[in-house]
Order: structure tokens, then sequence, then C-alpha cells
């Protein structure tokens, strides 16, 4: 847990201001430029590098490291030492326009080539922080308050410094970027990386704040390739999702969250995107998804009925949901025939990019089937007038139950024998749904529940009023 974090930083903010004399600048070409400069340094090198021009000398920090060729200061110390001994002090005495000019490859090279670990980097930081406040004009006086406010060029100290000032800006974070000078791409570079990782540390509390999720989600949508396949993938999860393990999130919190973690890292609950995308991440921050898919799949199944022509569909919704509301439902999963799974899409009821499987065989084809867990006990849920199914869930005499299934066949879900709802007083051991308005079958299968999982609800909470 870290202190509160400042509400204003009245010397930037006061930059901000006079920002028409400032622009935020994207890096040039920087490798592509630092190999030239040390082709250029190679051949002056013999001559003591009296033939190279001031922009040659001014753009030295773009050569500077260039892995995995050895630093510049192992090949050509005598221009490093010349660059921050005399010609450095020489242009910031120049006049604020010349000083700018030789600070941005110092910024930019910082910013690109960040390494907290580096011996030889903490030095070229402390060389660049200690001319700063000899340098005249709106750019130094900017990187100056940028360095008081979040030590920016204080290795040990920016990424922490500037993750909470950035989450913390009273403006939208594209304008928190910008007020640092710091370009779009800034969140690629490995300054950039090391201050998303460090948002990413933020304790439960921070990542229950909806403001800081949402930024924390336009930076990842900002990187330049998707998160799930960064070396944050897995810290990012945990970051966002494990803070409602024991809670529920406001609805709207919840909606962007699984939006954006069903589009980028996909629906968890498929074999492929477990093995890649989700890899690595905690069963905790796992079962926070598949939590709210399962709410999901079940409000697309009734959605489903409810187009479907099925005239319970409500009393269905009014159980299920109760289930799911009280925490008891695990996991859940559709199956849907060709005419169903075109309502779905045309009701844009998978906009959240949801999978399902396909239901196959001889079935109608408006028809579709829920498949979901409430203790150690899968359920078979019909539409129409199908029949409500049980089977505990390591039956082996059951083996076309297994969830995330992407194809089901019709004949071979009805053929598995179910559990008995009937206590052997009934020829077929499922429950057909009999009497919905006056909660015959919901009570049958409530008090089946509560025998095989200690599970009970009141009728308040399953019984349509």
């Amino acid at each position: 847990m870290f202190a509160p974090l400042p509400t204003t930083f009245p010397e930037l903010e006061s930059l901000v201001q006079a920002m028409d004399a400032l622009v935020v600048n994207t890096p040039p070409p920087v490798e592509a430029i630092g190999k030239r400069l040390r082709q250029a340094y190679a051949r002056a090198r013999a001559h003591g590098y009296k033939w190279l021009s001031m922009g040659e000398i001014r753009k030295l920090p773009y050569a500077y490291w260039l892995p995995p060729e050895p630093a510049l200061y192992e090949i050509d110390g005598a221009l490093v030492k010349r660059y921050w001994g005399t010609e450095i002090q020489a242009a910031i005495d120049s006049g604020p326009r010349r000083t700018k000019r030789w600070l941005t490859p110092l910024f930019f090279t910082y910013c690109e080539a960040f390494l907290p670990a580096n011996e030889a980097f903490r030095d070229f930081a402390r060389r660049f922080a200690a001319i700063l406040p000899k340098c005249e004009g709106a750019f130094a006086a900017h990187l100056n308050a940028m360095q008081k406010e979040v030590a920016f060029f204080t290795p040990s100290q920016v990424p922490s410094k500037l993750g909470r000032h950035l989450m913390n800006h009273p403006r939208p974070l594209e304008e928190a970027f910008e007020s640092l000078l710091l370009w779009p791409g800034f969140v690629d570079t490995p300054l950039g990386e090391a201050t998303f990782s460090d948002v990413l540390g933020f304790g439960p509390e921070q990542f229950s704040d909806r403001t800081v999720i949402e930024r924390v989600i336009v930076w990842a949508r900002r990187l330049g390739a998707p998160v799930s396949k960064s070396a944050n993938c897995v810290a990012f999860a945990d970051a966002l999702l494990k803070p409602w393990v024991k809670r529920t999130p406001p609805d709207r919190v919840k909606s962007e969250l699984a939006e954006f973690f069903v589009s980028v890292y996909g629906d968890p609950r498929l074999a492929d995107n477990r093995q890649y995308q989700w890899k690595g991440v905690s069963s905790q921050a796992l079962n926070v998804i598949m939590t709210w898919l399962a709410g999901d799949t079940l409000r697309v199944f009734m959605r489903v009925l409810e187009k479907t022509a099925d005239d319970i569909w409500r009393y269905r919704q009014k159980f299920w949901m109760a289930y799911y509301d009280a925490g008891h439902i695990q996991e859940a999963w559709l199956a849907l025939g060709a005419e169903a799974a075109r309502y779905a899409k045309r009701m844009q009821a998978d906009q959240l990019k949801l999978e399902y499987a396909k239901l196959e065989g001889p079935v109608a084809q408006n028809q579709s089937v829920l498949l979901l867990k409430i203790g150690g006990i899968v359920f078979t849920e019909w539409s129409h007038n199908g029949s409500l199914r049980a089977y505990e869930e390591d039956d082996a005499n059951s083996p076309d139950l297994f969830f995330y299934r992407t194809t089901y066949h019709g004949a071979k879900l009805r053929d598995a024998l179910s559990m008995d709802f009937h206590d052997g007083m009934n020829l077929n051991p499922e429950l057909r749904h009999m009497h919905s308005a006056g909660g015959t079958w919901q009570r049958k299968a409530r008090d089946f529940i509560r025998q095989h999982t200690g599970i009970s609800l009141a009728d308040k909470d399953i019984l349509w009023k």
C-alpha cells in the first residue's frame, strides 16, 4: 500500500498552460541514426574526431547503446568524455533554442534505453540530471519540472512516481502523457514498460477504483501489441481480476473488464486460449472471469429462449439467475441449434465475443441446451419442451457432458442417464418443466440441489411472481 497520491502538480500544471511553446515530438529512428553515427565515429577515431560535424556530436546519445554491440563509451571513450566535458556545456551556454536541440536526443535516449540496473545507464542519467538546472528555455524548464514532480531522471524512482502521477492525473490519460511530452509510442519504450509494470503492482484497493481500471485499460489499448502477448500478460490479468475474488464489481466495471478480456485474451473456457493467452494467470483470476462468463452465458440462453418462443423462459431465468446471483453457479456453457445461433447473432447476444457450441443431430433448429455446474453436479437445461437432467461431475458414463466442447450431439446428450429427481417415484428420472406458474418443477429442482449439494434457496428467490 502506498501513501495517498497528490492531487495537484503545480509546476507541471503551470507549464502545461504554456504548451503552445512546446510540441510533443516523436523520436526519430534512433537505432538507424545510431548505426550511422557509429560508422562516422569509427572513420573519425584515428584523427581525434576533429572532422565530425556538430550535428554528429549533438546526436551522440543515439549511438550510446546499440546491443549487442559494445556501448559507445567502451569504443569511443574519448569522444564521450568530450561530449559531456565540453560540447554540451558550450551548447547550453548558447541559448534556449540550441539547448533544446541538444537536450532532445538525451531525453529520447533516456526513455528508449532505460536500464536502471545498469551502472553506466545510471551514470548517463546522473549526468543528464546534473546539466538540466543549468539549462534555459521552456523545454528545459519542463524537464526540470518533471524531475522535481516525478523524479523522471532518477531511474530508481521514476517508474513508481510516474505511474502514480499518470493514474491520478485529472485529465484523460492521453493528455496526461502529453503533459509530460510523452509521445504515443512511449508506452512501448523500456521506461514505458517499467512504468506500466509498476502500475500493475498496485494493490487490490487501487484496482477496485473504476478510474484506475479504465486508465489501465486505455494504456493497454495504446500498446503496440496486445497486452496478452506482452511480458505483462499475467500481471495485467491478475491485477484487474483478483480484486473481485470475494466481492462483486459494479455492473459497468464488470462488463468493461469482461469485454476487454474476452476480446483481447479470448474466451478462457476454450483450451487453446487457456494454453496461450491465459497461461500462467492465477487460478483466482481465472475463476473470477469464468464466473462472470457463466452469468453472461445464462443471460444469452434466456434471451435465446425468449426469441425462440419458449413459453416458460422467464421462469427458467428467475430460477437459474437466483443461483447465479447467490454465487453458486461455477461454470456455464451453451450449445445452440442453427436457428438459435442465428438469433444469438441477430440479437448481438454474443457481442462480448462469447464462444458457444453447436448443437447437432436430431434436434429442432431453434433448440438450445445449457450446461451448468452447481457444486459437483452438472445440469443440462433443454429449451422448449426439453427436460432438466443432472449428472455427477465425475460420472465416467457421461463423457459427452464435458464442458467447453465445440460440438454436442443431441441424441448423445439425451441418452446419458440422468440422476433421479423423483426418488424412484417416476419412470423417467429427468425433470419435466411442469406447472411453472405454480412453482412445481422449481421446488423439485431446488430440493434436488439442496439434497446433493447442501445449497438451498427460498421460494421468493426462485419463483416468478
